[in-house]
């Protein structure tokens, strides 16, 4: 199992303080705040001063971030973390089932397509990017739901328009509100005809970059229900990988 690294942890805390105080600060408040001696947190400070990330004033000796921290999150954030994440994450799972993935956000009351890597079986589903879905008829909802806190998930299931697509569609809120318990105890979502008819999909959320990201596989429902057993074991082995 991996392990919490405290040192790496003590250099972030640095400059999670430095925001927070928008100010040059002494070794031994700096110290106060990550609860380290003096002459431990003037090894961190120095070496993060070493490596360009701080620089110490002359007269005050009071130490101060440079801009490499943000040229470095610039050039990162370039590249679309989201882009490159979605990318790797779909392919795996459309490898490892044999199914199209899907992942989607959370776009006011309903959930936005984000990517979508189709499978090559001749009968398959899929969606543009782009393309907006319910919450309450697809697993990618309701893992997004299950994801949430429950606050913020009672309030966003009281303003569902619950709104029919097949006859499968749960259009009751304490229906939901079951499912989506039931799912959080599980740790995946299904949904089966409810978004469209024939179609079944399995979900899971979680955090990406700050975001909340859920991912699903989707196919035909007799051949996903063939394979039910199976697709869960690789979702919930995705799910412990991924976020």
């Amino acid at each position: 199992m991996p392990q919490t690294v405290p040192a790496a942890q003590r250099a972030l805390q640095v400059f999670e303080y430095f925001a927070r105080e928008g100010r040059p600060l002494t070794n031994s408040e700096l110290a106060r705040h990550l609860e380290l001696a003096d002459s431990s947190c003037s090894d961190l400070l120095f070496t993060l001063r070493e490596a360009g990330y701080l620089v110490r004033m002359p007269k005050s000796r009071f130490f101060y971030p440079t801009t490499r921290l943000h040229d470095l999150s610039q050039r990162i954030a370039a590249k679309d973390p989201m882009q490159a994440f979605t990318s790797e994450a779909l392919e795996l799972l459309t490898k490892r089932t044999g199914e199209s993935s899907m992942c989607g956000h959370l776009d006011g009351n309903g959930v936005k397509i984000f990517a979508c890597q189709e499978s090559q079986r001749a009968l398959r589903y899929v969606l543009r990017p782009g393309t907006m879905v319910t919450v309450h008829s697809t697993a990618l909802g309701k893992a997004i739901l299950g994801a949430m806190p429950a606050q913020e998930r009672e309030a966003l299931i009281d303003q569902l328009a619950m709104e029919p697509i097949t006859d499968a569609t749960l259009q009751d809120r304490e229906a939901l509100r079951r499912e989506i318990s039931a799912g959080i105890e599980k740790g995946w979502f299904l949904a089966r005809d409810e978004g469209a008819e024939g179609v079944m999909a399995l979900g899971i959320a979680g955090d990406v970059s700050g975001r909340l990201t859920a991912l699903s596989v989707v196919g035909p429902t007799r051949r996903m229900e063939k394979s039910l057993a199976a697709n869960v074991e690789i979702l919930l082995a995705a799910r412990k990988e991924f976020f």
